[in-house]
């Protein structure tokens, strides 16, 4: 389609004809199929059950844990662990962390690259407005002897539409859209994984914490029995070799206070980094290991939910549509492609004139192009896309097999957890009795001091063990909230997730 007009009443018909072939094209354009494969989530077959007894209560504690196939997970599931102090902390993360902050904007930009793909859709208007001047000698003239100057300007309205026939520019915006799901799924990845983290940090620092000062009373425990050995030396009922072996107890024992206070204090560090505060925050509470209740009733949901909510099985999800989605792109790119262009202005001698009947100008013009020699760049193209599609179906795949293993590995390791907690709270038991008879019968001279302090080492590390044993409780129980995808679907308004139009001199960066 090409046409010129000149004239008001030819510029009116011109533009009534001009926005009804565009509506026309616009319409056959976005109601026309669209090349390329469609995404289809997969139909990947899902187990029934994770195949776990559902009953993990200790015979040693009263605190039962049961698990509740079917029972969805709660938005604020680190409220579960009844410590107002670790909820605090976990809000406060959710408030200042750099790393949230940074994938809500990027999630925000990411949704503004999906709104310009929509400008693919319409034509696209400039306004042009030219001054020009030319000296044209004889030749350009072909009047004798004349070297006369020329002055116009010309003032219009210029517009393009690209019509979409086969659906690359709608591709396009399904491509984008899919990307813009990938990042938001790497926002509630890094919501699960930073809320994950603060309360594993936090149950670690309060089992530090209790190592500590274990640590600090065996040391005063063996200071004192320091100074019965030397009393019973004085008096001839102990040996050198015993007083001997007693400073070296409590030397050693001492040595492991200041290691167990450096581990204490960098559990500390990370946790005021995960909150978005600094080392020496003095607003850092804290949490006694008694304080946190391990949670009674854990919530498995079902296996099937888990390809919904799993962030890492999303954003790869995204990524396969994504990668469906630039096969069409790539396919139509290889098509004709038809696009219709035109102008409507005024040009004029002097300013003045523009408002002067039969100035006016109006073009429309139709172009149609076929790709027809390229070096073999669009072919390559398409398979490469066609390529990518496979490998990232793939991916999915292994995503999801990954995501059902890490499920497993924590419920068998709950389930691991109740007969290691058992079996420390016994052995902390009979090496406390141990040694409490051991140094009886050494003051009774019944016994050697070897025996005593064989039952002091053991003792020492049925103590550690057993306050490391009731810590992977409360851990591993965070951790099959976080495997089951960390329950951020059932925060209705969580204002965390939801990116705000918040500019950079807004927050203080530029001021």
């Amino acid at each position: 389609m090409i046409g010129a007009t000149r004239g008001s009443e030819g510029r009116q018909r011109f533009m009534k004809a001009l926005l009804f072939q565009i509506a026309v094209l616009m319409y056959g354009g976005l109601d026309g199929c669209a090349v390329g494969p469609t995404y289809r989530p997969s139909n990947q077959p899902i187990p029934d059950s994770f195949g776990i007894s559902r009953d993990f209560t200790p015979s040693s504690t009263k605190n039962a844990q049961i698990l509740f196939a079917g029972k969805d997970l709660p938005g604020e599931w680190w409220r579960c662990f009844e410590n107002s102090a670790l909820s605090g902390l976990v809000d406060r993360g959710l408030a200042h962390s750099p790393t949230l902050i940074a994938a809500r904007d990027t999630l925000l930009a990411a949704q503004e690259s999906v709104l310009a793909q929509y400008a693919g859709l319409l034509p696209g208007i400039d306004g042009q407005a030219r001054g020009i001047q030319q000296k044209y000698p004889y030749a350009e003239s072909g009047i004798p002897n004349s070297n006369g100057t020329w002055t116009y300007y010309d003032l219009h309205l210029a517009f393009s539409y690209n019509i979409d026939l086969w659906g690359g520019v709608r591709r396009g915006i399904e491509r984008e859209t899919a990307v813009r799901d990938a990042v938001e799924a790497r926002l509630q990845a890094a919501y699960v994984v930073l809320t994950g983290n603060i309360v594993a940090t936090v149950i670690n620092t309060a089992m530090l914490a209790r190592e500590l000062a274990e640590q600090k009373r065996l040391v005063s425990l063996e200071t004192e029995y320091l100074r019965t050995i030397e009393a019973q030396y004085a008096v001839g009922a102990a040996s050198e070799t015993d007083l001997a072996l007693q400073h070296a107890q409590l030397a050693e024992q001492s040595a492991l206070v200041p290691r167990f206070r450096v581990r204490f204090l960098n559990a500390r560090h990370a946790l005021a980094d995960l909150v978005g505060g600094l080392p020496d925050d003095k607003a850092m509470p804290a949490i006694d290991l008694d304080d946190l209740t391990l949670p009674a009733v854990l919530p498995l949901g079902v296996p099937s939910r888990v390809l919904e909510h799993r962030p890492d099985i999303r954003e790869a999800a995204a990524e396969l549509h994504a990668a469906t989605a630039a096969v069409g792109i790539a396919e139509a790119a290889r098509l004709p492609s038809l696009v219709v262009s035109g102008a409507w202005g005024d040009i004029a001698a002097r300013v003045a004139q523009f408002a002067v009947p039969g100035n006016g100008m109006a073009v429309l013009a139709g172009q149609i192009t076929q790709p027809i020699f390229q070096g073999g760049r669009l072919l390559h193209g398409q398979r490469q896309a066609e390529a990518n599609l496979l490998a990232g179906a793939e991916h999915w795949r292994a995503v999801v097999y990954s995501a059902f293993h890490n499920v497993a590995d924590v419920l068998t390791q709950i389930a691991a957890d109740k007969d290691v907690f058992d079996a420390e709270v016994e052995a902390e038991r009979a090496a406390s009795q141990a040694m409490f008879l051991a140094q009886k019968q050494y003051s009774l001279g019944g016994s050697s001091y070897i025996a005593v302090l064989i039952a002091e080492m053991a003792y020492q590390r049925a103590l550690i063990e057993l306050i490391e044993a009731r810590a992977a409780r409360l851990s591993d129980s965070a951790a099959l909230f976080v495997s089951l995808g960390g329950g951020w679907w059932s925060r209705p308004e969580d204002h965390a997730l939801m990116p705000e139009r918040v500019l950079p001199f807004n927050r203080g960066i530029l001021q």
